[in-house]
């Protein structure tokens, strides 16, 4: 009982330093980006930030499936698994809607739906929502992404979404049953 504790506790202490250091990660970026000229040099500030998020899906990915391994290997419970998902999912979340703040800073028609004169907060929340909507698949179609790297970090975010999903569950219930 004390050592399922413990194992649940250290997995949650190791995903919150990683999630942090990931959101840290993009709030650096973001704070360079804003106050080292961004609307002089947009392109490269769009090409710097679709490799930040290319490099960002393929450590979360790979990462996600190195610890699925270790919590299948230690035969850790489903709520184990479920905890890694949950937590993956909301970094994704969360560092997409980063992703998007940036590209709307950048490109302040880079989304539909979105005025650009609302405070940095309210912004952030709107693309927040927009983030669990392309995560989800549900789409409502509110808030769309207009010029091609809106909708380029757009696509990553649903691929993400369809291979921590899928290959998660099947991985987990092809050593599972």
């Amino acid at each position: 009982m004390i050592e399922n504790l413990f194992s649940k506790l250290k997995l949650v202490i190791n995903l919150t330093k990683e999630f942090i250091f990931l959101i840290i990660l993009l709030i650096v970026f973001f704070i360079i980006m804003t106050f080292w000229g961004h609307e002089e040099q947009p392109h490269l500030w769009v090409i710097a930030l679709i490799l930040f998020s290319i490099t960002k899906i393929y450590f979360l990915v790979s990462h996600t499936f190195k610890k699925l391994d270790k919590l299948i290997e230690n035969n850790h419970s489903f709520n184990h698994i479920l905890l890694l998902l949950g937590t993956i999912i909301g970094i994704i979340i969360i560092s997409f809607a980063i992703d998007y703040l940036c590209i709307s800073e950048i490109y302040p028609e880079a989304f539909s739906g979105i005025p650009y004169n609302q405070p940095l907060l309210f912004r952030f929340f709107n693309l927040l929502y927009f983030s669990i909507v392309t995560f989800t698949t549900v789409g409502f179609g509110d808030i769309t992404p207009v010029i091609p790297a809106a909708k380029l970090i757009t696509v990553f975010e649903m691929m993400s979404a369809f291979v921590v999903i899928v290959f998660v569950i099947s991985k987990y219930f092809k050593n599972n049953y």
